[in-house]
């Protein structure tokens, strides 16, 4: 079963430094020059909701949650084939 920890939570943060460090600083990055926590994961859009990935390829003990704004859950929907749906607690 994947980890469905809420986006930029610091669990969420712990969890992807340990699988994917690159990803985790660019998203730090992002947070920072948004200056604030609720934006896009990917591109730092204001208007950004929690996903979870529920692809075929979701891996367990991957994180597969993200803050996603509409264009980036689009692009990785068209690109990647990427399967996702609202997260909720």
């Amino acid at each position: 079963m994947p980890n469905f920890l809420k986006p930029h939570s610091p669990e969420w943060f712990s969890a992807l430094e340990k699988i994917n460090p690159a990803q985790a600083a660019q998203t730090r990055q992002i947070l920072s020059l948004a200056g604030r926590d609720d934006v896009c994961s990917v591109c730092g859009d204001e208007e950004a909701a929690d996903y979870k990935l529920v692809s075929e390829q979701t891996t367990s003990g991957v994180i597969s949650a993200l803050r996603l704004c509409e264009d980036c859950l689009n692009i990785r929907r068209g690109m990647y084939g990427e399967k996702f749906v609202p997260f909720s607690n």
